[in-house]
C-alpha cells in the first residue's frame, strides 16, 4: 500500500510539472540559482580549470549565451551543467507555448581564462570580461 501511495504521489508531482505553464519568473530565478552556483565555486589556478556551458535556448533554434565555470568542484559543477540545461529546457518551453520568435543568428562558445583566481570570458580583441 505505502508503494502504490508513493507512486501515485510522485505521478501527480509529475503532472503538475508537465502540466504547468513556464513563466518568465521560473526562468529568472533559475538564472539567478545558476549564477550564484558560478560566483560561489568560481576558483582556478589554471585556465584548464574554466569551462562554458550554453544556456537558454533561441526559439530559432540554439543557446541565447554561455556562462563560464570553474571546474574545480566536481559537485558544483554537476549542480551548474543541471541548472544551465534547466534554463535550456524552460525556455525551449516557453518558447513554444508563447509562440515566441527570435533572431536566428549562432552565439558560439566564448574563450575562457582563468585571471586573477577566477574563471573569465575572453573577447576576439583579447580583452578579459567579468563572468557576470
Amino acid at each position: 500500500m505505502q508503494c502504490y501511495l508513493r507512486l501515485l504521489l510522485a505521478f501527480n508531482i509529475l503532472v503538475g510539472i508537465i502540466g504547468s505553464q513556464v513563466t518568465w519568473n521560473r526562468i529568472e530565478a533559475t538564472y539567478k540559482n545558476l549564477k550564484a552556483e558560478v560566483e560561489t565555486s568560481n576558483r582556478c589556478t589554471s585556465s584548464k580549470q574554466c569551462a562554458a556551458e550554453a544556456t537558454g535556448k533561441r526559439a530559432c533554434g540554439g543557446p541565447n549565451g554561455y556562462i563560464v565555470y570553474s571546474t574545480v568542484k566536481a559537485d558544483s559543477v554537476r549542480k551548474i551543467k543541471w541548472l544551465a540545461s534547466q534554463t535550456r529546457s524552460l525556455e525551449t518551453m516557453y518558447n513554444r507555448e508563447n509562440d515566441i520568435v527570435s533572431i536566428c543568428s549562432m552565439v558560439m562558445p566564448p574563450s575562457v581564462s582563468c585571471n586573477s583566481g577566477k574563471c573569465v570570458t575572453i573577447d576576439k580583441y583579447k580583452r578579459i570580461h567579468s563572468v557576470y
